[in-house]
């Protein structure tokens, strides 16, 4: 397999690993993809914190009312929030 800089993430989640590797190889050769996975990777995330610390998915809030409630729920610091907005 090639080099990427997301291997630690395989023993994580293989979603998160193949989001990641997804953008990392299509950086310089569509830019518009790389988003759209990082994206979709953010999401994950998200989706992975809330089901941990026993949020209701059911009603698939969206990204906005999903980090609202994690960070109700858990107080992320000012910096990870961050991250997640940009």
């Amino acid at each position: 397999m090639e080099t990427t800089n997301f291997n630690f993430l395989k023993k994580h989640e293989p979603l998160f690993f193949q989001l990641a590797v997804t953008a990392e190889k299509t950086f310089s050769a569509d830019p518009n993809t790389t988003l759209l996975k990082l994206r979709q990777l953010g999401e994950a995330l998200a989706q992975d914190v809330a089901c941990r610390i026993g949020l209701d998915l059911s009603e698939q809030p969206t990204q906005h009312e999903l980090l609202y409630q994690i960070n109700r729920k858990i107080g992320l610091d000012p910096v990870v929030r961050e991250l997640f907005v940009l």
